[in-house]
């Protein structure tokens, strides 16, 4: 006696093969995906550690493009494709200024230091899930892009002026005779004397 397969039956069979085809094809691209945020960083790198410092500015600003292009993502990439990783963004913005130092062009370094500092100012992660030895090296890489910045400004006074972190001409830090606010500390250890300020 011969059983007949329903119509229905044969559809189902039909619909999981189609299904597991589909998923069997997105799990070999998803295997082959590479992010391009942290391809173009280390193309970067590359580039910058062989002394071409024009390629390794083109690299750095492409990985921050892809950070931003990705953080406008829709939910289904977001859900399909790991987030956009700010930390490395920092450290392509911090890349990119030392790239920028190193062709003479303080003013666009500058912009990138201060980039690269809204990205990770390195007291963001606080209410995060980090270990604490993660806490503090994203505070220290912070720490490093602030001090590169203020050496900066140190060496290069006509940039720190641009930005308003310069003194000034001498004489500039009295007002009416008197001190200025963080311009004369007093001549006494510790706080100072109170009657300057």
């Amino acid at each position: 006696m011969e059983k007949k397969i329903s119509i229905a039956r044969r559809m189902a069979v039909i619909a999981t093969v189609i299904v597991g085809a589909l998923i069997f094809t997105g799990g070999l691209y998803l295997n082959a995906w590479r992010d391009d945020q942290y391809a173009l960083y280390n193309q970067g790198l590359s580039a910058y550690r062989s002394g071409d410092v024009q390629v390794a500015i083109k690299y750095f600003d492409q990985s921050l493009a892809v950070y931003k292009t990705r953080r406008q993502s829709t939910w289904m990439e977001r859900f399909i494709y790991p987030k956009p990783d700010k930390e490395l963004a920092a450290q392509a913005s911090f890349q990119k200024a030392k790239s920028l130092l190193r062709a003479n062009q303080a003013a666009p370094a500058v912009q990138a230091f201060k980039e690269s500092l809204e990205l990770n100012s390195g007291n963001l992660y606080l209410g995060r899930d980090l270990t604490e030895k993660e806490y503090q090296a994203f505070r220290e890489a912070a720490l490093i892009v602030k001090y590169d910045l203020e050496l900066l400004f140190k060496n290069n006074p006509e940039q720190a002026q641009k930005q308003g972190k310069g003194k000034g001409k001498p004489g500039d830090g009295k007002k009416d005779g008197k001190p200025v606010p963080g311009e004369d500390p007093g001549a006494m250890p510790g706080k100072g004397n109170r009657d300057t300020i």
